[in-house]
């Protein structure tokens, strides 16, 4: 796990980035439609030893495998996200697999994303096609984070917006104004 703390100009840097290791499940199917289900189970943030696709352990009803190495990246413009997701019940990370269509990963799903955003989280949920899952933050990471924003999080005052007074246009060179400013018709009549 590295936190960059020089940044341009000698400062903080803006972003925080960690090497994490991805596992996920591949379980058999209760249905007769799917034969197999694979859900990302956990992330760890310290990984030696393994090598994408490698089993870590393995049942008659699942096998979890080592899904790879997947950059988990904070930004400083984001932080309110991040504080949401610590106002949560149960702080986690967010894994996507996505399928893997050029057959280049020895799975046939690997880490596509993982981030701390719930925000982030749900523009991958639109598409409809990868697998995400909530999975639990270890402290390691959660440290590392809460620290990333209590440097960069600013509290946002709420400010009122108040409305623009609308100017009626006024008529110019002849033209007729858009709309006529007229008086409730009297006498029953409608056009006054």
């Amino acid at each position: 796990m590295q936190l960059h703390a020089q940044g341009m100009g000698g400062g903080l840097s803006r972003e925080l980035k960690m090497t994490v290791g991805v596992l996920a499940e591949r379980r058999k199917a209760v249905s007769r439609w799917v034969k197999e289900i694979w859900v990302p189970v956990g992330v760890t943030p310290s990984v030696s030893g393994f090598s994408a696709g490698d089993v870590v352990v393995s049942d008659d009803r699942m096998t979890r495998y080592f899904m790879g190495l997947a950059e988990l990246t904070c930004y400083a413009a984001e932080t309110e996200a991040y504080v949401h997701n610590f106002n949560s019940r149960n702080p986690a990370l967010f894994v996507v697999l996505r399928r893997d269509a050029d057959r280049s990963h020895p799975l046939p799903w690997y880490v596509h994303c993982v981030t701390a955003s719930p925000f982030q989280v749900q523009e991958f949920e639109d598409v409809g096609e990868d697998i995400i899952e909530r999975v639990a933050m270890p402290p390691e990471i959660a440290m590392a984070i809460d620290q990333f924003v209590a440097v960069f999080h600013k509290d946002e005052t709420f400010k009122k917006r108040r409305r623009d007074r609308v100017d009626t246009e006024v008529q110019k060179f002849g033209k007729e104004p858009i709309f006529l400013n007229r008086g409730r018709p009297g006498g029953g009549r409608l056009d006054g």
